[in-house]
């Protein structure tokens, strides 16, 4: 999908997501390689995942309310923070969702939104971390040559 929304009230099979280009979803549960080749868009995951959860990931992002630190592609994905800016994206994203599916899920998450965001993971491509933090070090290294 190269944009808009795909709700999925329900787990998804495998391959979820695959070659994500745009698209923002949220799902209950994912299979088997989800989020596989995606390139940019954003999947919030509610529930489980099974393995290899973004093999050959290169942007996008993955929002996960359970644990997939035993499930990614550790050579692909690495654990990010989550942002302020996107807290509130997620939490007016997760209230749409729920009020057009009728997720029990969601609403358990959006009835105990403090404690559900302190555990939510964030996972992002590794290249597009490092690139990150590359930028990040050469504005600091800029900074430092200007004093």
């Amino acid at each position: 999908a190269t944009g808009g929304k795909v709700y999925v009230h329900g787990v998804a099979g495998d391959r979820f997501a695959v070659r994500n280009s745009g698209a923002t979803t949220v799902v209950e549960g994912v299979g088997l390689h989800a989020c596989e080749y995606m390139t940019n868009g954003t999947v919030v995951i509610l529930g489980s995942a099974l393995q290899n959860v973004g093999a050959g990931m290169t942007g996008g992002i993955i929002y996960s309310f359970e644990s997939l630190h035993k499930v990614i592609n550790q050579n692909y994905l690495i654990q990010d923070k989550l942002l302020p800016e996107n807290m509130e994206f997620l939490h007016l994203l997760l209230k749409d969702y729920q009020q057009h599916t009728g997720s029990l899920k969601a609403q358990k998450i959006l009835n105990n939104w403090g404690q559900a965001i302190n555990t939510l993971e964030v996972y992002i491509p590794k290249f597009e971390y490092l690139q990150r933090e590359i930028l990040d070090d050469s504005k600091v290294e800029r900074s430092d040559q200007a004093v």
